[in-house]
């Protein structure tokens, strides 16, 4: 193409000449033949040197296209390498997860299994254990959960736990610190026997349990007497030496000397609790006096009524009395006022013999409402009591606070003492009150059943003695 196109200028470069004068055809075609042959002569050598070209290039191109397949290659290589790695590195984090949260686990493990063993020491062992522990425990702190510090600290504070039991299983003794019930402290052998721990000070005159003591550092020491102190005086004297187990670990002492005896019981229900035992003390005085009333106030019908009223209707007086000699007083009394009004209308006759049994009437209640009102008062009472007790209580806490249970005890007590002696008060009171209501109650009704019974044989003997005339 490049040929043709340079033939193409030569001949339209020699066109314009044919008209300036009588061309020379063969030496035109000379000339054009030479250019022609010049032209091929170049595009020969441009093609030779093209072909030299080409071949280094062509060699270029390989060796590039080899390099590139390598390059490739490598490239997968290091993308499967890489994913290999992204791979092996998940892995290892996962592993790291793992080992992280199982470390966790294992602290929250050691610092459960450090608190229940803290927690499971007798307060009296807190002496010899607690200067070893907090070391440890401060140590893990500062050097962290997951630090090679704290596993070793670790280790030491669970060898320090096996150390404990090894010494636990036969018993033990050291010197300690103890406070005795008036607050004062003492200094002697502190002996730990299992889950129980016992004193004995340094001239083996206090001995006893040792227990908890709210607000106290030191534990309290409980006094032990009579043989159970003795064995602990000679604690040590011998090789082998006996001590006294309690199976509640001092409880069964503490509550025993909790118990007191009923004065000190009645003295925690304060003046409202006095007021209770005094109204409840009167209204049995007053129960007694009434049932020792009834026992002498028999009001029963006499067996014979009829011979009575017979001897009322027919004007004998003296058989009258006679025959009422044997009846109860209350009883005589109502009947000889109805055989002094025998000959009068029966309604009358009843009326003046209900008079007496309304006169009695009061004698027989006499008491019984001050009963009923002890009943109901009592457990108002111990109402009382209580609200002033939790008064007492929230007085204390805001002195005080909340952290001791023995400084809100005398509030708390007072609180349910007095409900408790109200209902013991009312209870048995309300009991009474009604067992002596329904006892008046059966003297009266037969009281008028003898009157009605009266009243009935004189209307008899009235109706006959008005028929016979």
């Amino acid at each position: 193409m490049k040929l043709w196109s340079i033939i193409g200028t030569l001949v339209c470069v020699a066109i314009p000449s044919v008209g300036a004068q009588e061309p020379d055809v063969a030496a035109l075609a000379a000339e054009m033949e030479a250019r022609v042959e010049a032209s091929l002569q170049r595009y020969r050598d441009l093609q030779e040197r093209i072909a030299e070209e080409k071949i280094p290039i062509v060699e270029t191109i390989n060796a590039l296209e080899n390099q590139a397949i390598e390059l490739r290659a490598q490239a997968r290589s290091i993308r499967a390498s890489e994913d290999e790695a992204r791979e092996e590195l998940r892995k290892r984090q996962s592993l790291s997860r793992d080992l992280r949260t199982q470390n966790d686990y294992v602290s929250g493990l050691f610092a459960q299994y450090l608190n229940t063993f803290e927690g499971r020491l007798h307060i009296s062992e807190d002496q010899r254990f607690e200067s070893a522990l907090t070391p440890l425990r401060e140590a893990i702190d500062i050097a962290g959960a997951g630090s090679a510090i704290a596993r070793e600290k670790r280790t030491e504070a669970v060898e320090l736990c096996l150390d404990r039991l090894d010494l636990l299983a036969g018993g033990y003794a050291f010197e300690g610190r103890v406070v005795d019930k008036s607050g004062e402290i003492l200094e002697g052998k502190v002996i730990v026997f299992g889950p129980a721990a016992y004193f004995q000070d340094q001239a083996k005159d206090a001995v006893g349990l040792l227990t908890f003591r709210p607000g106290a550092l030191e534990p309290e020491l409980t006094p032990l007497g009579d043989e159970f102190g003795q064995s602990l005086r000679e604690y040590g004297a011998d090789s082998e030496s006996l001590l006294p187990l309690d199976a509640s670990l001092g409880k069964a002492i503490s509550l025993k000397e909790a118990e007191g005896d009923w004065r000190e019981h009645v003295e925690k229900g304060g003046k409202v609790g006095y007021a209770i035992i005094a109204m409840g003390g009167l209204a049995l005085l007053l129960a007694l006096i009434k049932l020792g009333d009834f026992q002498s106030l028999r009001v029963a019908a006499p067996a014979n009524l009829a011979a009575v009223a017979s001897s009322a209707f027919s004007g004998d007086s003296d058989k009258t009395d006679k025959e009422l000699s044997s009846s109860s007083p209350w009883m005589r009394s109502m009947l000889e006022e109805g055989a002094a009004h025998v000959r009068e209308e029966r309604e009358l006759m009843e009326d003046h013999m209900v008079s007496v049994i309304l006169r009695r009437k009061p004698q027989l209640e006499r008491f019984l409402p001050w009963l009923a009102v002890t009943a109901a008062a009592t457990p108002l009472m111990g109402l009382l009591g209580t609200v002033v007790g939790m008064i007492k209580t929230f007085t204390l806490i805001t002195i005080f606070g909340s952290g001791d249970p023995k400084a809100l005890s005398s509030g708390i007590s007072e609180a349910l003492v007095t409900t408790q002696l109200g209902l013991t008060v009312a209870i048995p009171t309300l009991i009474i009150h009604g067992a002596l209501l329904r006892l008046a109650k059966r003297r009266i009704g037969a009281m008028e059943l003898a009157a009605t019974e009266f009243a009935k044989v004189v209307s008899k003997l009235d109706s006959r003695d008005g028929g016979s005339q």
